[in-house]
């Protein structure tokens, strides 16, 4: 939810303070609350993104209002290659990742020049993975829907130009 740095742990009561003798300090609940979680310096600036983060994910609805855009950017997408002549899906319908949209048009070079003109175009990592080849367009939180129509739109003028 935020930068790299930050760990919340949310701990039932009845949990705390039954740790293994060996369990370290920094993994010991009781201890981390006796010490009011301040065991090592904490990452400030990564406590404070996911703060500003937290705080818009109340102003869309929460994590159900994250759920329906993260649905809603996906399905853009997936309604884009599944209505297109050209583009094909990689994944199985029923196992469609959300996050990470992978798609190829059966032709090796078509994909390598999909993949350079969308960059002209300003769209950036679209190749996908080098072992699988095609493309990937990866859609996580902080990808605006904006940005997913714009790439649907880029997709269905490439495929009536090809």
């Amino acid at each position: 939810m935020g930068p790299a740095g930050v760990t919340v742990v949310i701990v039932k009561k009845d949990v705390v303070g039954k740790a293994f003798p060996y369990t370290p300090v920094m993994l010991d609940y009781a201890a981390m609350i006796k010490g009011d979680s301040m065991h090592n310096t904490p990452p400030c600036w990564s406590i404070y993104i996911l703060g500003l983060v937290l705080k818009w994910m109340d102003t869309i609805g929460g994590v159900a209002g994250m759920e329906k855009i993260k649905a809603d950017k996906a399905k853009i997408l997936y309604d884009t290659i599944d209505a297109s002549s050209l583009f094909k899906g990689c994944a199985e319908k029923e196992a469609r990742s959300d996050m990470n949209v992978t798609f190829v048009t059966g032709d090796e070079n078509l994909d390598k020049k999909f993949i350079k003109e969308a960059e002209a175009a300003g769209f950036v990592n679209v190749g996908g993975h080098r072992s699988v080849g095609g493309m990937r367009a990866s859609i996580y939180n902080a990808m605006p829907v904006e940005g997913i129509k714009a790439l649907a739109d880029f997709m269905k003028e490439f495929e009536r130009k090809a």
